[in-house]
């Protein structure tokens, strides 16, 4: 079975079509970035914790020490 020179030609067309769709689609992604300030290198983090704490204080109820330091074991208390 052979390959024609016109179906080699048309795949190497396509395929470096789609590379230049690519290329083109990456050019447009960069641009729209282009003007914003750089976020903050931990800014993710920050954003995580707060909804931790967030989560946690609805969750908590009247249960929640805000002070004091953390209860002590007695002895003979299998956690």
């Amino acid at each position: 079975m052979r390959v024609s020179a016109m179906q080699t030609f048309l795949s190497v067309l396509v395929l470096l079509a789609l590379v230049a769709m690519g290329v083109l689609f990456i050019v447009r992604v960069n641009a729209q970035t282009v003007g914003r300030p750089t976020p903050h290198r931990y800014a993710h983090m920050k954003e995580s914790f707060q909804q931790r704490l967030h989560k946690h204080a609805h969750g908590a109820g009247t249960e929640m020490r805000t002070t004091g330091p953390p209860p002590s074991r007695e002895p003979g208390d299998d956690r």
